[in-house]
């Protein structure tokens, strides 16, 4: 196979250049961009991680990246920009409000560069969708320890 990735440790450490303008660009960080290839990249190196034969076939790392990669961007940005404006309910609750739209942004991005695992790998491994994933960390990393403070 003329694309085959021999080592996962390797096409990820490709991938996360790009992955990181696609969270400064959902973070609308000024000098941050994300184009077609930077897309174009990102999806084709998932596909070629998941096309390939046994034991070289990275569906499943993949699936955890996402996950992990979703728990790095909520901890990385959301969590901190929510710890800032902890004293103020209003803030909090406008600061959460921007965080869940931003959140919303990166998942659909992310969920198209790893759509090729929607069809391919999880409906045959009984896994949660990619969507339900990362709306299960929003929930479990943000919401849950915030739903009393933001109450009104």
């Amino acid at each position: 196979m003329e694309h085959e990735t021999n080592d996962f440790e390797q096409g990820w450490d490709d991938m996360q250049p790009s992955i990181t303008k696609l969270k400064r660009f959902v973070e609308g960080l000024p000098e941050s961009s994300f184009d077609a290839s930077d897309y174009m990249m990102l999806y084709t190196s998932v596909y070629r991680m998941c096309i390939q034969k046994p034991p070289r076939n990275y569906s499943r790392q993949l699936y955890n990246k996402y996950g992990e990669v979703i728990e790095d961007y909520i901890n990385s940005t959301a969590l901190s920009a929510l710890r800032e404006n902890h004293d103020d309910e209003y803030m909090l609750l406008q600061e959460l409000v921007k965080r869940w739209s931003t959140h919303k942004k990166m998942v659909k991005y992310l969920s198209k560069i790893f759509h090729y695992l929607e069809y391919s790998f999880i409906p045959f491994r009984s896994l949660a969708p990619l969507k339900e994933v990362s709306l299960a960390c929003f929930r479990d990393l943000v919401y849950n320890k915030l739903q009393l403070k933001v109450k009104l």
